[in-house]
């Protein structure tokens, strides 16, 4: 008991000790789950898109006619990314690419974004300044006024229209309800087909 009331606080420590460790450990266990999640998930995306390049690098009409509508304009704009990477300035390369490219290109963009609001706050004007035309192109006019509309949101020498959370979360609500980024892969998958000599890689 004299030892106990002695060296009593030892004990506290070490049993605070233990508990300290028992947290840094679950935290590093927990940070390596997810870690090693992310890694995963990563390499299955890196494979997945290996195999899309490979499937659309050698794409024929014919070929195109039996994929997967909801996925060409992923694979051929997948070809795009590729080949701009390889040059010496990609807005460069962007701007001599022919239009219809262009258009692909960036309704891609738009869907892989998978929000109005995040497309407009994370892309520079050379992709932004395009999309409503792109979507014209595609035959998806009635989508391509309303979104000119909302592009004077983010439009800094726009005064009439204020920036509005509230208003981005409405507009990505409707996209969400219209079905919008879907209707954009199978209307950009028809554009590809009809305009297929120009859009090959």
């Amino acid at each position: 008991m004299q030892w106990l009331s002695q060296y009593g606080y030892l004990i506290i420590v070490f049993i605070v000790l233990l508990a300290v460790f028992a947290f840094v450990f679950m935290k590093a266990v927990s940070a390596y789950s997810k870690h090693n999640k992310t890694y995963k998930a990563q390499e299955a995306e890196l494979k997945r898109l290996t195999a899309l390049k490979e499937k659309y690098k050698n794409a024929t009409l014919d070929m195109l006619e039996t994929y997967d509508e909801s996925e060409i304009s992923e694979g051929m704009a997948l070809l795009y990314q590729i080949a701009l990477q390889k040059s010496d300035d990609m807005e460069e390369a962007f701007r001599a690419m022919p239009k219809e490219k262009q258009y692909v290109y960036v309704l891609d963009v738009f869907t892989q974004d998978g929000s109005a609001g995040e497309f407009f706050t994370q892309n520079s004007e050379i992709l932004t300044s395009i999309i409503v035309e792109a979507l014209n192109a595609i035959g998806m006019t009635a989508f391509a006024s309303e979104l000119s509309v909302f592009a004077k949101m983010f439009d800094k020498d726009d005064e009439d229209v204020s920036y509005s959370t509230a208003a981005i979360e409405k507009f990505d609500k409707m996209m969400q309800e219209k079905d919008i980024l879907a209707k954009i892969k199978l209307s950009s998958s028809k554009y590809i087909k009809e305009n297929y000599d120009i859009l090959k890689c």
